[in-house]
């Protein structure tokens, strides 16, 4: 099953193509050297003017929980003139917009690199799952996919198609497989590290167990997608193993660890090592999955390692200039 776009993602495919041309773009810089709507913020992990933040205006009907985005610039932005690559980070739960400055390290991986950082919030400090909730509490894939990317793009000098990347550790995993297999053509790459990236590799069995498990897990449960048993399509509309199709083109990156003590990165409390080896199975699912389909997928499965961000970030560096290379100029 290939889910489709809606039409609201329509439009805003048009208006992102429309930012990769200078008609499509404001990217004057305002009084405080920062882009148009952009403002600085009182936190050492960004510093202005490299890093900065937005407000997303929220149409009637999107309710979300925050609708900062923080973004880091390349150095020498604000003269260059050129355009820039995009990389989306999203995060894990309970996470949030600051998550990849504060404890991913964003500033120090990027600080030599020629992209534009995008970092959303994706449910407040709990887990939205990077989607439309089922009971309608929620707009999480309507905000990222048809507000929040239009708004950023078009008050930023991006490459547009083509040149945009998604990543994320945990639940920030999922939302990259997932956003890229449900909307083809707007991301180049795609990474997940240590992610739940495919809920139905035991067909309705782990769809089952994943339900289930949210009071210890914070998997999706009813309000998100609804009962597996009785909400079946949703399940299978929500699991990127089941809609491989739409990353046909694309680099699809998956690392994650095996919930063994060892490793470089010390040890941690015992939950992080229980999580690590349920992710780990979901994780080689879809790169069998769509290493079968003819994408172009590259694992890190490394071993011992448990489910915190010393390990994603394991993860990250190794992915990062695999993504690179692929959403460059005249890539």
């Amino acid at each position: 099953m290939k889910t489709t776009i809606r039409a609201s993602g329509l439009v805003a495919a048009a208006l992102l193509a429309a930012c990769s041309s200078s008609d499509g773009i404001d990217s004057s810089m305002a009084e405080n050297g920062l882009p148009r709507d952009a403002y600085a913020v009182d936190d050492a992990a960004c510093p202005a003017p490299r890093c900065f933040e937005f407000a997303v205006p929220l149409p009637e009907g999107v309710k979300i929980t925050d609708n900062r985005v923080r973004v880091i610039l390349p150095e020498g932005y604000a003269t260059s003139g050129k355009r820039y690559p995009l990389l989306y980070l999203l995060h894990d739960a309970p996470g949030d917009y600051t998550s990849w400055t504060r404890l991913g390290k964003a500033m120090d991986y990027l600080k030599d690199e020629d992209v534009i950082a995008v970092m959303p919030d994706g449910g407040g400090g709990h887990a939205g799952w990077y989607s439309d909730w089922e009971d309608g509490s929620f707009q999480w894939e309507t905000y990222h996919m048809d507000v929040m990317m239009p708004f950023i793009e078009q008050r930023l000098r991006g490459l547009g198609d083509g040149h945009r990347a998604v990543a994320g550790p945990s639940m920030g995993g999922y939302g990259s497989m997932i956003y890229s297999a449900k909307y083809p053509g707007r991301f180049k790459a795609a990474a997940s590290f240590s992610s739940p990236v495919d809920f139905l590799h035991l067909d309705r069995i782990s769809a089952l167990y994943s339900f289930l498990g949210n009071p210890i897990a914070g998997t999706p449960n009813g309000p998100i997608w609804g009962n597996p048993v009785t909400n079946w399509a949703r399940w299978q509309a929500q699991d990127p193993g089941t809609n491989v199709s739409g990353m046909a083109g694309m680099r699809i990156l998956i690392s994650s660890g095996n919930g063994l003590p060892g490793g470089p990165n010390g040890l941690a409390s015992p939950p992080f090592y229980v999580i690590e080896p349920l992710v780990l199975l979901q994780s080689m699912a879809l790169a069998q999955t769509t290493q079968a389909a003819g994408v172009d997928t590259r694992t890190l499965f490394y071993g011992p390692g448990y489910h915190d961000w010393p390990c994603f970030l394991d993860g990250f560096e190794w992915a990062l200039p695999q993504m690179l290379e692929v959403i460059a100029p005249g890539a």
